[in-house]
């Protein structure tokens, strides 16, 4: 964490010695307006060294930019934030060429006279494959699934619990003349008004934070993630209330109307 201290008054050209960027998301004083070309004192940790070693430098702001992903509160420059890490060496290096395949030959090259530099892509094809992302990235997502896993058996025990209790209905029905293949088609209706039910009220319900969290960080009102999650998604759920009433329906219509409407006396 890098904390800014109160703008310094200007200084003499020459006298910084780097330069910074900051969030206008931030959060500091009322007194604290980093502006661009203005100088302020930065408290930077010295860590892996002697304890306690700090370091102060004078920094020129040269932007103040929307908090976006992949940025923190505060962006150092090159010189700066290389005195004060532990091998002193970049981990990654960010390139970008005219798309020409002498261009990709020469940088292969570069890349093969360094020995321990693997060069890679940036855009593999696939924009949101998880690959390679962090183990923190895939514990969040398997204790989110198994959450979401757990709330969708509750609603499909409930759903089961629903149409069992109207065998005396079915029965009723029944006795009535109404055949199996009606019953069957009533229960399918209600089923399908239940499902999309259920998807357009979780659309709705998720469309504003998800608008509010992508003007924030990605100033765009869609999220980013695959597209065929919101589909992939949908369909579980219809599929989960098809089931959760077909599968009792059938149970119930095996018993003779009599025989259920006995078992309720």
């Amino acid at each position: 964490m890098v904390p800014p201290s109160l703008p310094l008054p200007d200084t003499t050209p020459g006298s910084q010695s780097s330069t910074v960027s900051f969030s206008d998301s931030r959060p500091s004083p009322a007194s604290c307006s980093t502006t661009v070309a203005t100088n302020v004192l930065l408290v930077l940790m010295i860590r892996n060294r002697s304890p306690g070693r700090t370091a102060s430098p004078v920094a020129r702001v040269v932007a103040v930019y929307d908090r976006g992903l992949g940025f923190d509160s505060v962006v150092l420059s090159h010189d700066l934030a290389k005195g004060h890490t532990t091998a002193g060496l970049d981990q990654s290096v960010l390139v970008r060429t005219d798309g020409t395949g002498a261009a990709e030959r020469n940088l292969a090259a570069t890349a093969a006279s360094y020995p321990g530099l693997v060069l890679e892509p940036t855009d593999t094809g696939v924009a949101d494959s998880l690959s390679e992302a962090p183990p923190e990235v895939w514990i969040n997502l398997a204790v989110i699934v198994v959450l979401l896993g757990y709330l969708l058996l509750s609603i499909a025990n409930k759903l089961v619990a629903t149409t069992a209790q109207r065998r005396n209905e079915i029965a009723t029905l029944r006795l009535n003349g109404t055949t199996p293949r009606q019953i069957l088609a009533m229960m399918r209706r209600e089923a399908a008004v239940i499902g999309a039910a259920a998807v357009t009220t979780g659309v709705l319900l998720s469309a504003i934070p998800l608008a509010l969290l992508g003007v924030g960080f990605l100033e765009r009102p869609w999220p980013a993630g695959p597209a065929w999650l919101l589909p992939a998604l949908a369909a579980l759920v219809v599929c989960t209330v098809f089931l959760t009433v077909e599968l009792p329906t059938r149970q119930a219509l095996r018993t003779a109307p009599a025989h259920a409407l006995a078992a309720r006396e």
